[in-house]
Protein backbone atom coordinates (compact mmCIF):
# COMPACT_ATOMS: atom_id res chain seq x y z
CA UNK A 1 0.00 0.00 0.00
CA UNK A 2 1.12 3.43 -0.96
CA UNK A 3 0.73 6.70 0.94
CA UNK A 4 0.14 10.31 -0.31
CA UNK A 5 2.53 12.63 1.16
CA UNK A 6 -0.43 15.20 2.95
CA UNK A 7 -3.92 14.46 2.60
CA UNK A 8 -3.92 10.37 1.93
CA UNK A 9 -6.65 9.19 3.56
CA UNK A 10 -8.93 5.68 4.02
CA UNK A 11 -11.57 7.39 1.96
CA UNK A 12 -9.22 7.85 -0.89
CA UNK A 13 -8.27 3.93 -0.14
CA UNK A 14 -11.46 2.10 -0.17
CA UNK A 15 -12.79 3.86 -3.53
CA UNK A 16 -9.55 2.91 -5.04
CA UNK A 17 -10.13 -0.79 -3.99
CA UNK A 18 -13.78 -0.61 -4.63
CA UNK A 19 -13.12 0.43 -8.40
CA UNK A 20 -10.04 -2.36 -8.69
CA UNK A 21 -8.19 0.80 -10.14
CA UNK A 22 -4.30 1.74 -9.84
CA UNK A 23 -3.71 5.31 -8.70
CA UNK A 24 -1.16 7.18 -11.08
CA UNK A 25 2.38 7.07 -9.51
CA UNK A 26 3.66 10.88 -9.13
CA UNK A 27 6.44 12.27 -7.61
CA UNK A 28 6.25 11.77 -3.79
CA UNK A 29 4.35 8.32 -3.58
CA UNK A 30 5.89 6.45 -0.81
CA UNK A 31 5.98 2.83 -0.73
CA UNK A 32 7.08 0.12 2.04
CA UNK A 33 8.90 -1.98 -0.04
CA UNK A 34 10.43 -2.12 -3.44
CA UNK A 35 8.52 -5.26 -4.40
CA UNK A 36 5.16 -3.16 -3.55
CA UNK A 37 6.58 -0.19 -5.95
CA UNK A 38 7.18 -2.75 -8.57
CA UNK A 39 4.27 -4.24 -8.01
CA UNK A 40 2.19 -1.03 -8.41
CA UNK A 41 4.01 0.46 -11.29
CA UNK A 42 3.50 -3.32 -12.89
CA UNK A 43 -0.08 -2.79 -12.35
CA UNK A 44 -0.57 0.68 -13.83
CA UNK A 45 0.91 -0.29 -17.22
CA UNK A 46 -1.54 -3.19 -17.61
CA UNK A 47 -4.31 -0.89 -16.52
CA UNK A 48 -2.77 1.75 -19.50
CA UNK A 49 -2.19 -0.87 -21.65
CA UNK A 50 2.12 -1.06 -21.66
CA UNK A 51 4.36 -2.86 -20.49
CA UNK A 52 7.11 -2.23 -17.98
CA UNK A 53 10.66 -3.29 -18.11
CA UNK A 54 13.06 -2.73 -14.93
CA UNK A 55 16.27 -0.87 -16.05
CA UNK A 56 18.34 -1.70 -12.70
CA UNK A 57 19.76 0.75 -10.53
CA UNK A 58 22.42 1.31 -7.44
CA UNK A 59 22.90 0.01 -4.22
CA UNK A 60 25.21 0.18 -0.85
CA UNK A 61 26.67 -2.67 0.95
CA UNK A 62 26.33 -3.19 4.66
CA UNK A 63 29.46 -3.15 6.83
CA UNK A 64 28.40 -5.41 9.42
CA UNK A 65 26.41 -8.22 6.91
CA UNK A 66 28.44 -7.62 3.84
CA UNK A 67 25.25 -7.38 1.66
CA UNK A 68 24.53 -5.14 -0.62
CA UNK A 69 21.58 -3.62 -0.35
CA UNK A 70 18.97 -1.61 -3.10
CA UNK A 71 18.79 2.09 -2.50
CA UNK A 72 17.46 3.06 -5.98
CA UNK A 73 15.66 1.96 -8.89
CA UNK A 74 14.29 2.95 -12.38
CA UNK A 75 11.21 1.81 -13.72
CA UNK A 76 10.75 2.46 -17.89
CA UNK A 77 8.13 2.04 -20.53
CA UNK A 78 9.18 -1.55 -22.21
CA UNK A 79 9.21 0.70 -25.57
CA UNK A 80 12.32 2.76 -24.32
CA UNK A 81 15.36 3.16 -26.36
CA UNK A 82 16.50 3.17 -29.78
CA UNK A 83 15.70 0.33 -32.42
CA UNK A 84 19.00 -1.75 -33.33
CA UNK A 85 19.65 -0.54 -36.48
CA UNK A 86 22.97 -2.44 -37.16
CA UNK A 87 22.98 -6.32 -38.57
CA UNK A 88 25.57 -9.29 -38.75
CA UNK A 89 27.80 -9.33 -41.84
CA UNK A 90 30.53 -11.84 -42.14
CA UNK A 91 30.85 -11.89 -38.28
CA UNK A 92 31.21 -7.84 -37.97
CA UNK A 93 28.13 -5.64 -36.69
CA UNK A 94 27.64 -3.28 -39.73
CA UNK A 95 24.83 -0.39 -39.92
CA UNK A 96 21.76 -0.84 -41.85
CA UNK A 97 21.76 1.04 -44.96
CA UNK A 98 25.09 1.06 -45.53
CA UNK A 99 26.16 -0.29 -49.40
CA UNK A 100 25.31 -3.76 -49.83
CA UNK A 101 23.62 -4.03 -46.52
CA UNK A 102 20.29 -4.39 -46.79
CA UNK A 103 17.41 -2.89 -44.06
CA UNK A 104 16.46 -5.57 -41.42
CA UNK A 105 12.87 -7.45 -41.79
CA UNK A 106 12.44 -7.34 -38.28
CA UNK A 107 10.08 -5.74 -36.32
CA UNK A 108 10.93 -3.69 -32.98
CA UNK A 109 9.12 -2.03 -30.17
CA UNK A 110 11.66 0.19 -29.60
CA UNK A 111 11.03 4.04 -30.30
CA UNK A 112 12.34 6.13 -27.97
CA UNK A 113 9.48 6.38 -25.43
CA UNK A 114 10.17 8.57 -22.26
CA UNK A 115 7.95 7.17 -19.86
CA UNK A 116 9.57 5.96 -16.42
CA UNK A 117 9.82 6.43 -12.43
CA UNK A 118 12.71 6.70 -10.54
CA UNK A 119 12.59 6.01 -6.93
CA UNK A 120 15.13 5.48 -3.75
CA UNK A 121 15.34 5.17 -0.58
CA UNK A 122 14.50 8.17 1.59
CA UNK A 123 15.50 8.68 5.14
CA UNK A 124 12.74 6.52 6.98
CA UNK A 125 13.82 3.49 5.09
CA UNK A 126 10.79 3.46 2.78
CA UNK A 127 10.34 4.02 -1.30
CA UNK A 128 10.06 7.16 -2.35
CA UNK A 129 9.36 8.21 -6.42
CA UNK A 130 11.72 10.81 -7.24
CA UNK A 131 11.18 11.54 -10.96
CA UNK A 132 8.05 10.16 -13.09
CA UNK A 133 7.48 11.17 -16.52
CA UNK A 134 4.13 9.58 -17.84
CA UNK A 135 3.21 11.25 -20.97
CA UNK A 136 4.17 8.31 -24.11
CA UNK A 137 5.97 9.46 -27.04
CA UNK A 138 6.00 7.62 -30.60
CA UNK A 139 3.02 5.02 -29.71
CA UNK A 140 -0.23 5.00 -28.38
CA UNK A 141 -0.63 2.51 -25.52
CA UNK A 142 -4.83 2.21 -24.83
CA UNK A 143 -5.89 -0.64 -22.11
CA UNK A 144 -7.24 -2.82 -25.20
CA UNK A 145 -3.79 -3.43 -26.43
CA UNK A 146 -2.68 -5.17 -23.60
CA UNK A 147 -3.72 -8.46 -24.66
CA UNK A 148 -0.77 -7.58 -27.49
CA UNK A 149 1.80 -8.26 -24.24
CA UNK A 150 3.62 -10.69 -23.71
CA UNK A 151 4.09 -10.35 -19.80
CA UNK A 152 0.28 -9.88 -19.41
CA UNK A 153 -0.83 -13.03 -21.90
CA UNK A 154 1.31 -15.15 -19.57
CA UNK A 155 -0.47 -14.48 -16.25
CA UNK A 156 -3.34 -15.89 -17.73
CA UNK A 157 -1.15 -19.11 -18.20
CA UNK A 158 -2.52 -21.00 -15.16
CA UNK A 159 -1.98 -24.61 -13.99
CA UNK A 160 -5.17 -25.78 -15.73
CA UNK A 161 -4.20 -24.03 -19.12
CA UNK A 162 -0.69 -26.49 -18.76
CA UNK A 163 -2.43 -28.94 -17.82
CA UNK A 164 -5.02 -29.24 -20.39
CA UNK A 165 -2.17 -28.31 -22.89
CA UNK A 166 0.10 -30.75 -22.24
CA UNK A 167 -2.63 -33.62 -21.76
CA UNK A 168 -4.19 -32.77 -25.31
CA UNK A 169 -0.51 -32.46 -26.63
CA UNK A 170 0.47 -36.13 -25.12
CA UNK A 171 -2.48 -37.60 -27.47
CA UNK A 172 -1.34 -35.70 -30.52
CA UNK A 173 -3.65 -33.07 -30.25
CA UNK A 174 -2.66 -29.82 -32.63
CA UNK A 175 -1.62 -26.90 -30.89
CA UNK A 176 -4.29 -25.24 -32.65
CA UNK A 177 -7.18 -27.03 -31.90
CA UNK A 178 -6.13 -27.27 -27.94
CA UNK A 179 -6.19 -23.35 -28.53
CA UNK A 180 -9.66 -22.97 -30.12
CA UNK A 181 -10.68 -25.66 -27.25
CA UNK A 182 -9.81 -23.26 -24.43
CA UNK A 183 -10.95 -20.19 -26.52
CA UNK A 184 -14.35 -22.41 -26.45
CA UNK A 185 -14.15 -22.69 -22.41
CA UNK A 186 -13.72 -18.85 -21.88
CA UNK A 187 -16.66 -18.08 -24.77
CA UNK A 188 -15.05 -16.81 -27.73
CA UNK A 189 -11.54 -15.76 -29.05
CA UNK A 190 -12.10 -11.86 -27.96
CA UNK A 191 -12.15 -12.96 -24.22
CA UNK A 192 -9.13 -15.49 -24.57
CA UNK A 193 -5.80 -13.27 -24.33
CA UNK A 194 -3.16 -16.27 -24.47
CA UNK A 195 -2.25 -16.82 -28.31
CA UNK A 196 -1.14 -19.86 -29.99
CA UNK A 197 2.05 -18.68 -30.35
CA UNK A 198 1.82 -18.19 -26.49
CA UNK A 199 1.31 -22.11 -26.11
CA UNK A 200 3.60 -23.32 -28.47
CA UNK A 201 6.45 -21.32 -26.54
CA UNK A 202 5.47 -23.07 -23.24
CA UNK A 203 5.68 -26.50 -25.43
CA UNK A 204 9.14 -25.75 -26.54
CA UNK A 205 10.27 -24.27 -23.31
CA UNK A 206 8.92 -27.49 -21.83
CA UNK A 207 10.96 -29.84 -24.41
CA UNK A 208 14.00 -28.14 -23.70
CA UNK A 209 16.85 -29.42 -21.43
CA UNK A 210 17.52 -27.03 -18.83
CA UNK A 211 20.17 -28.22 -17.32
CA UNK A 212 22.00 -25.40 -15.29
CA UNK A 213 24.65 -23.93 -13.09
CA UNK A 214 27.08 -27.19 -13.79
CA UNK A 215 24.80 -29.71 -12.37
CA UNK A 216 25.04 -31.80 -16.00
CA UNK A 217 28.94 -31.41 -15.52
CA UNK A 218 28.81 -32.10 -11.84
CA UNK A 219 26.77 -34.94 -12.35
CA UNK A 220 29.19 -36.55 -15.02
CA UNK A 221 31.81 -36.35 -13.11
CA UNK A 222 30.58 -38.21 -10.07
CA UNK A 223 29.50 -41.28 -12.87
CA UNK A 224 33.03 -41.23 -13.80
CA UNK A 225 34.57 -41.15 -10.16
CA UNK A 226 32.10 -44.25 -9.80
CA UNK A 227 33.48 -45.99 -12.97
CA UNK A 228 36.78 -45.63 -12.10
CA UNK A 229 35.88 -47.62 -8.31
CA UNK A 230 34.04 -50.03 -10.61
CA UNK A 231 34.81 -50.85 -14.29
CA UNK A 232 31.35 -52.80 -14.59
CA UNK A 233 29.44 -49.59 -14.10
CA UNK A 234 28.20 -48.53 -17.28
CA UNK A 235 27.52 -45.19 -18.48
CA UNK A 236 26.58 -43.43 -21.46
CA UNK A 237 25.36 -40.05 -22.72
CA UNK A 238 24.59 -37.88 -25.91
CA UNK A 239 24.56 -34.21 -26.92
CA UNK A 240 22.42 -31.91 -29.19
CA UNK A 241 23.46 -29.95 -32.14
CA UNK A 242 24.37 -27.23 -30.23
CA UNK A 243 26.54 -29.74 -27.56
CA UNK A 244 23.96 -29.45 -24.93
CA UNK A 245 23.09 -32.56 -22.84
CA UNK A 246 20.29 -34.26 -24.23
CA UNK A 247 20.09 -37.81 -22.65
CA UNK A 248 21.83 -39.81 -20.03
CA UNK A 249 21.87 -43.57 -19.33
CA UNK A 250 23.44 -45.77 -16.36
CA UNK A 251 23.60 -49.10 -15.20
CA UNK A 252 25.18 -50.04 -11.58
CA UNK A 253 27.18 -53.47 -11.53
CA UNK A 254 24.67 -54.89 -9.11
CA UNK A 255 22.11 -54.27 -11.65
CA UNK A 256 23.66 -55.76 -14.56
CA UNK A 257 25.01 -58.70 -12.22
CA UNK A 258 21.27 -59.18 -11.20
CA UNK A 259 19.71 -58.80 -14.51
CA UNK A 260 21.89 -62.35 -15.46
CA UNK A 261 19.68 -64.00 -13.20
CA UNK A 262 16.02 -61.91 -13.18
CA UNK A 263 16.31 -60.34 -17.29
CA UNK A 264 13.32 -62.35 -18.60
CA UNK A 265 10.87 -60.12 -17.40
CA UNK A 266 11.08 -56.16 -17.58
CA UNK A 267 8.73 -53.24 -16.93
CA UNK A 268 9.66 -49.75 -18.28
CA UNK A 269 8.44 -46.54 -16.78
CA UNK A 270 9.29 -42.88 -17.64
CA UNK A 271 6.47 -40.84 -15.59
CA UNK A 272 8.67 -40.01 -12.72
CA UNK A 273 9.78 -36.30 -13.10
CA UNK A 274 12.80 -34.29 -11.44
CA UNK A 275 10.32 -31.07 -11.70
CA UNK A 276 13.34 -28.65 -11.48
CA UNK A 277 14.32 -29.97 -15.41
CA UNK A 278 11.52 -31.16 -16.24
CA UNK A 279 13.27 -34.21 -17.25
CA UNK A 280 11.58 -37.88 -16.78
CA UNK A 281 13.52 -40.56 -14.82
CA UNK A 282 12.66 -43.53 -16.60
CA UNK A 283 13.70 -47.03 -15.09
CA UNK A 284 14.16 -50.49 -15.88
CA UNK A 285 12.64 -52.70 -13.21
CA UNK A 286 12.74 -56.45 -12.77
CA UNK A 287 11.69 -58.86 -10.04
CA UNK A 288 14.26 -61.45 -8.03
CA UNK A 289 13.55 -64.34 -6.47
CA UNK A 290 12.10 -62.86 -2.89
CA UNK A 291 9.31 -61.31 -5.83
CA UNK A 292 11.07 -57.74 -4.53
CA UNK A 293 11.28 -55.14 -7.34
CA UNK A 294 14.60 -54.10 -8.66
CA UNK A 295 16.02 -51.86 -10.30
CA UNK A 296 18.12 -52.48 -13.55
CA UNK A 297 18.84 -49.74 -15.09
CA UNK A 298 17.99 -45.63 -14.95
CA UNK A 299 17.82 -42.81 -17.55
CA UNK A 300 16.98 -38.70 -17.86
CA UNK A 301 15.46 -38.66 -21.06
CA UNK A 302 15.00 -35.23 -22.78
CA UNK A 303 12.32 -35.87 -25.26
CA UNK A 304 9.50 -38.57 -24.81
CA UNK A 305 9.59 -39.23 -28.72
CA UNK A 306 10.59 -42.55 -30.22
CA UNK A 307 14.31 -41.02 -31.39
CA UNK A 308 14.80 -40.52 -27.33
CA UNK A 309 13.65 -43.93 -26.24
CA UNK A 310 14.92 -45.69 -29.41
CA UNK A 311 18.20 -44.51 -28.02
CA UNK A 312 17.59 -45.87 -25.00
CA UNK A 313 16.46 -49.08 -25.73
CA UNK A 314 19.18 -49.75 -27.91
CA UNK A 315 21.76 -48.63 -25.53
CA UNK A 316 20.50 -50.45 -22.72
CA UNK A 317 20.48 -53.63 -24.65
CA UNK A 318 24.72 -53.20 -25.40
CA UNK A 319 25.11 -52.47 -21.81
CA UNK A 320 23.78 -56.15 -20.93
CA UNK A 321 25.85 -58.02 -23.72
CA UNK A 322 23.50 -57.69 -26.03
CA UNK A 323 20.85 -59.72 -24.32
CA UNK A 324 17.27 -58.14 -24.73
CA UNK A 325 14.46 -59.27 -22.13
CA UNK A 326 11.89 -62.16 -23.03
CA UNK A 327 9.07 -60.30 -22.38
CA UNK A 328 8.46 -56.06 -21.68
CA UNK A 329 5.75 -54.33 -19.93
CA UNK A 330 4.94 -50.48 -20.58
CA UNK A 331 1.89 -48.37 -20.92
CA UNK A 332 -0.17 -47.36 -23.58
CA UNK A 333 2.49 -44.73 -25.17
CA UNK A 334 2.91 -45.06 -29.12
CA UNK A 335 6.56 -43.59 -29.16
CA UNK A 336 7.52 -46.62 -26.94
CA UNK A 337 6.18 -49.24 -29.36
CA UNK A 338 7.94 -47.80 -31.92
CA UNK A 339 11.41 -47.49 -30.81
CA UNK A 340 10.61 -51.06 -28.71
CA UNK A 341 9.88 -52.86 -32.42
CA UNK A 342 13.69 -50.73 -33.92
CA UNK A 343 15.64 -51.89 -30.47
CA UNK A 344 13.97 -55.00 -29.42
CA UNK A 345 12.54 -56.89 -32.11
CA UNK A 346 12.18 -60.64 -30.71
CA UNK A 347 10.89 -58.91 -27.17
CA UNK A 348 7.06 -59.85 -26.39
CA UNK A 349 5.74 -56.21 -25.58
CA UNK A 350 3.07 -55.70 -23.50
CA UNK A 351 0.58 -52.45 -22.19
CA UNK A 352 -0.20 -52.37 -18.52
CA UNK A 353 -3.47 -53.77 -18.09
CA UNK A 354 -4.34 -51.81 -14.90
CA UNK A 355 -3.83 -48.33 -17.36
CA UNK A 356 -6.51 -49.63 -19.29
CA UNK A 357 -9.25 -50.62 -16.66
CA UNK A 358 -8.38 -47.05 -15.42
CA UNK A 359 -9.56 -45.34 -18.51
CA UNK A 360 -12.85 -47.46 -18.66
CA UNK A 361 -14.38 -44.66 -16.18
CA UNK A 362 -13.63 -41.67 -18.32
CA UNK A 363 -14.62 -43.44 -21.89
CA UNK A 364 -17.61 -45.56 -20.96
CA UNK A 365 -19.03 -44.04 -17.75
CA UNK A 366 -21.73 -41.69 -19.70
CA UNK A 367 -23.41 -44.78 -20.90
CA UNK A 368 -26.83 -45.91 -18.43
CA UNK A 369 -25.96 -49.64 -17.80
CA UNK A 370 -22.10 -48.55 -17.12
CA UNK A 371 -21.80 -50.62 -14.03
CA UNK A 372 -23.65 -53.74 -15.41
CA UNK A 373 -21.81 -54.15 -18.68
CA UNK A 374 -18.27 -53.17 -17.08
CA UNK A 375 -19.06 -56.34 -14.93
CA UNK A 376 -19.01 -58.26 -18.15
CA UNK A 377 -16.42 -56.91 -19.76
CA UNK A 378 -14.04 -57.80 -16.44
CA UNK A 379 -14.81 -61.51 -16.31
CA UNK A 380 -14.32 -61.78 -20.07
CA UNK A 381 -10.92 -60.11 -19.28
CA UNK A 382 -10.19 -62.05 -16.54
CA UNK A 383 -12.03 -65.44 -16.69
CA UNK A 384 -11.24 -66.57 -20.01
CA UNK A 385 -8.80 -69.42 -20.19
CA UNK A 386 -8.48 -69.03 -23.90
CA UNK A 387 -8.03 -66.30 -27.08
CA UNK A 388 -11.05 -67.51 -28.36
CA UNK A 389 -12.72 -67.42 -25.36
CA UNK A 390 -12.39 -64.49 -25.03
CA UNK A 391 -13.60 -63.28 -28.28
CA UNK A 392 -16.83 -64.71 -27.71
CA UNK A 393 -17.34 -63.12 -24.28
CA UNK A 394 -16.16 -59.55 -25.49
CA UNK A 395 -18.16 -59.60 -28.84
CA UNK A 396 -21.32 -61.25 -26.80
CA UNK A 397 -21.10 -58.03 -24.45
CA UNK A 398 -20.62 -55.96 -26.79
CA UNK A 399 -23.75 -57.03 -28.84
CA UNK A 400 -25.71 -57.28 -25.52
CA UNK A 401 -25.22 -53.84 -24.56
CA UNK A 402 -25.37 -52.37 -27.70
CA UNK A 403 -21.23 -50.74 -27.89
CA UNK A 404 -20.57 -51.87 -31.32
CA UNK A 405 -20.36 -48.07 -32.19
CA UNK A 406 -17.83 -47.32 -29.46
CA UNK A 407 -14.91 -46.05 -31.10
CA UNK A 408 -12.69 -46.68 -27.77
CA UNK A 409 -13.87 -49.59 -27.23
CA UNK A 410 -13.69 -51.33 -30.96
CA UNK A 411 -9.70 -49.72 -30.65
CA UNK A 412 -8.90 -51.55 -27.87
CA UNK A 413 -10.18 -54.96 -29.26
CA UNK A 414 -8.33 -54.40 -31.99
CA UNK A 415 -5.36 -54.28 -29.96
CA UNK A 416 -6.46 -57.04 -27.75
CA UNK A 417 -3.37 -59.33 -28.06
CA UNK A 418 -1.29 -56.26 -26.68
CA UNK A 419 -3.34 -56.68 -22.98
CA UNK A 420 -5.69 -59.23 -22.83
CA UNK A 421 -4.59 -62.11 -20.40
CA UNK A 422 -5.95 -64.70 -22.65
CA UNK A 423 -3.33 -64.50 -25.06
CA UNK A 424 -0.62 -64.44 -22.95
CA UNK A 425 -1.12 -67.45 -20.36
CA UNK A 426 2.03 -69.22 -22.28
CA UNK A 427 4.42 -66.27 -21.46
CA UNK A 428 5.83 -66.35 -17.89
CA UNK A 429 5.35 -62.66 -16.78
CA UNK A 430 6.43 -62.92 -13.00
CA UNK A 431 3.68 -61.39 -11.49
CA UNK A 432 4.45 -58.27 -13.69
CA UNK A 433 1.05 -57.33 -14.81
CA UNK A 434 0.71 -53.55 -14.34
CA UNK A 435 3.52 -50.92 -14.18
CA UNK A 436 2.80 -50.82 -10.66
CA UNK A 437 6.27 -52.50 -10.14
CA UNK A 438 7.52 -49.18 -11.83
CA UNK A 439 5.25 -47.29 -9.29
CA UNK A 440 6.46 -48.95 -6.47
CA UNK A 441 10.19 -47.93 -7.65
CA UNK A 442 9.26 -44.30 -7.82
CA UNK A 443 8.15 -44.34 -4.54
CA UNK A 444 11.20 -45.70 -3.14
CA UNK A 445 13.21 -42.77 -4.41
CA UNK A 446 10.62 -40.36 -3.32
CA UNK A 447 12.56 -41.22 0.36
CA UNK A 448 15.83 -39.66 -1.35
CA UNK A 449 14.67 -37.41 -4.17
CA UNK A 450 12.35 -34.89 -4.06
CA UNK A 451 11.66 -31.78 -7.13
CA UNK A 452 13.93 -29.02 -5.53
CA UNK A 453 17.18 -32.17 -5.80
CA UNK A 454 20.24 -31.15 -7.88
CA UNK A 455 21.50 -33.31 -10.92
CA UNK A 456 24.49 -33.12 -9.05
CA UNK A 457 22.83 -34.50 -5.57
CA UNK A 458 20.65 -36.77 -7.56
CA UNK A 459 23.05 -39.38 -8.52
CA UNK A 460 24.02 -39.62 -4.86
CA UNK A 461 20.92 -39.74 -3.60
CA UNK A 462 20.69 -42.48 -6.27
CA UNK A 463 23.40 -44.41 -5.46
CA UNK A 464 21.73 -44.23 -1.65
CA UNK A 465 18.81 -45.33 -2.19
CA UNK A 466 20.31 -48.60 -4.30
CA UNK A 467 21.99 -49.08 -0.98
CA UNK A 468 19.05 -49.32 0.77
CA UNK A 469 17.39 -51.41 -1.95
CA UNK A 470 20.32 -54.38 -1.39
CA UNK A 471 19.91 -54.20 2.26
CA UNK A 472 16.44 -54.67 1.96
CA UNK A 473 17.01 -57.85 -0.58
CA UNK A 474 19.86 -59.16 1.93
CA UNK A 475 17.61 -59.16 5.07
CA UNK A 476 14.93 -61.11 2.96
CA UNK A 477 18.10 -63.60 2.08
CA UNK A 478 18.35 -63.70 5.90
CA UNK A 479 15.49 -64.38 6.67
CA UNK A 480 14.71 -66.86 4.27
CA UNK A 481 17.26 -69.07 5.41
CA UNK A 482 16.44 -68.73 9.15
CA UNK A 483 12.96 -68.68 9.49
CA UNK A 484 10.56 -72.20 8.14
CA UNK A 485 7.26 -70.89 7.16
CA UNK A 486 4.67 -73.85 8.18
CA UNK A 487 2.45 -76.05 5.61
CA UNK A 488 -0.94 -75.23 5.63
CA UNK A 489 -2.35 -78.10 3.66
CA UNK A 490 -1.71 -81.37 3.20
CA UNK A 491 -0.79 -80.63 -0.61
CA UNK A 492 2.30 -82.31 -1.58
CA UNK A 493 3.50 -79.72 -3.87
CA UNK A 494 3.53 -77.13 -0.75
CA UNK A 495 5.95 -79.52 0.81
CA UNK A 496 8.59 -79.73 -2.07
CA UNK A 497 7.91 -75.57 -3.16
CA UNK A 498 8.40 -75.18 1.00
CA UNK A 499 11.97 -76.61 0.41
CA UNK A 500 13.21 -74.84 -3.30
CA UNK A 501 11.32 -71.17 -2.55
CA UNK A 502 12.26 -68.23 -0.52
CA UNK A 503 9.33 -67.18 1.86
CA UNK A 504 8.60 -64.58 -0.28
CA UNK A 505 7.32 -67.29 -3.01
CA UNK A 506 6.59 -69.71 -0.84
CA UNK A 507 3.91 -67.65 0.35
CA UNK A 508 2.17 -67.12 -2.72
CA UNK A 509 2.01 -71.35 -3.73
CA UNK A 510 0.63 -71.89 -0.15
CA UNK A 511 -1.98 -69.07 -0.77
CA UNK A 512 -2.87 -71.37 -3.95
CA UNK A 513 -3.00 -74.70 -2.18
CA UNK A 514 -5.24 -73.38 0.86
CA UNK A 515 -7.64 -72.83 -2.54
CA UNK A 516 -7.38 -76.51 -3.32
CA UNK A 517 -9.18 -76.69 0.37
CA UNK A 518 -12.91 -75.48 -1.08
CA UNK A 519 -12.64 -77.35 -4.25
CA UNK A 520 -12.96 -81.61 -4.81
CA UNK A 521 -11.48 -83.53 -7.76
CA UNK A 522 -13.80 -85.17 -9.84
CA UNK A 523 -11.96 -87.03 -12.85
CA UNK A 524 -9.68 -86.28 -15.37
CA UNK A 525 -9.96 -86.52 -19.35
CA UNK A 526 -7.08 -87.09 -21.13
CA UNK A 527 -7.32 -84.07 -24.08
CA UNK A 528 -3.93 -85.36 -26.12
CA UNK A 529 -0.79 -86.90 -25.67
CA UNK A 530 0.51 -84.47 -23.24
CA UNK A 531 -2.96 -82.39 -22.37
CA UNK A 532 -4.97 -83.18 -19.26
CA UNK A 533 -8.13 -81.88 -18.11
CA UNK A 534 -8.90 -82.23 -14.73
CA UNK A 535 -12.52 -81.34 -13.38
CA UNK A 536 -13.34 -79.88 -9.65
CA UNK A 537 -16.35 -78.83 -8.29
CA UNK A 538 -16.66 -76.03 -5.61
CA UNK A 539 -16.92 -78.05 -1.65
CA UNK A 540 -19.90 -76.09 0.22
CA UNK A 541 -20.18 -76.08 3.73
CA UNK A 542 -23.91 -75.21 5.39
CA UNK A 543 -23.32 -73.78 8.93
CA UNK A 544 -26.63 -73.31 11.36
CA UNK A 545 -26.29 -70.69 13.88
CA UNK A 546 -27.52 -71.62 17.40
CA UNK A 547 -31.12 -71.12 18.47
CA UNK A 548 -32.57 -71.87 14.84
Amino acid sequence: MCKWPGSFTSNNTSNNTSNNKVDVPNVGMVFGTWDEIDECFVKYGKQEGFGVCRSGGGSTTQKKEKVKVLRNYTWRCECEGEPDMKRMVDGKRVIVGKKGVDISSRKTKKCNCPVMIYASVNEEGLWEIRKAILQHENHNPTPSKVRNISKFRQEEVSCAVRRKLFNDKAVGVRISQIHKSIATDRNGLENMLITERDLRNIVAKERRLKFKNGDANAMLSYFDRMTDDNQQFFLMHRLDDEGHMKDVLWVDARSRAAYEYFGDVLCFDATYLTNDYALPFANFVGVNHHGQSILLGCALISHEDAESYTWVFSTWVKCMGGKAPNCFLTDQDAAMRKALVNAMSDTWHRWCLWYILMKFGKKLGKYALYKEFKMVLLDAIYDSVSGEEFEVQWCGAISKYGLGEDKWLEGLYKERMMWAPAYMKHIFWAGMKTTQRSESINSFFDGYVHKNTKLCDFVEQYCNAMESRANSEKVADANSSRYVRQLATDCKAEVVFQKLYTDGKFKEVQAECLKMLYVRWRGVQKLTHNIEEHTFADRIWLGYMQGY
